[in-house]
């Protein structure tokens, strides 16, 4: 036997509306977590002056990680059901790259403060959110044609 083989994961496969379903549920996780984070990053940038930042932040930062979780287990699920096809899938290996690339930019804003600060680099790192985000979207559309 060759590759990882997971029985159980396997039979998601076996129940036509499952799969479907799993990709549902990972593209609200999806819309969650953008929609948020778009939302605290249009405000760093100055846009929605009228709202204070500091409180939206930190629902945005909640509704983020509601998203990235829902996201997270779907993804994980859908993995589980495929691992020897997807640990070869060139857009797969480099969605989870940007990923890891997202979560180090994210925890490096918090970590300086950036909301509180909402300078420079803070913007910056909005940009470069937005931009991986947007990648891993694209990453993970293009997995099933490779």
């Amino acid at each position: 036997m060759s590759g990882v083989e997971i029985p159980a994961w396997r039979s998601i496969a076996s129940v036509p509306w499952l799969y479907p379903a799993l990709e549902v549920v990972h593209i609200i996780g999806i819309a969650l977590l953008v929609g948020s984070l778009v939302l605290v990053e249009l405000r760093i940038w100055g846009r929605g002056g009228e709202l204070p930042l500091a409180p939206l932040a930190r629902f945005g930062l909640r509704l983020t990680l509601v998203g990235f979780g829902i996201a997270a287990v779907s993804g994980t699920t859908m993995f589980l059901s495929q691992p020897n096809e997807l640990l070869g899938n060139a857009p797969f290996l480099l969605k989870m790259g940007l990923l890891v690339c997202a979560g180090v930019n994210a925890a490096t804003f918090h970590w300086r403060g950036g909301v509180a600060r909402a300078d420079r680099v803070g913007r910056v790192q909005t940009l470069a959110s937005l931009g991986l985000w947007l990648a891993i979207i694209i990453c993970g559309r293009s997995i099933a044609y490779y």
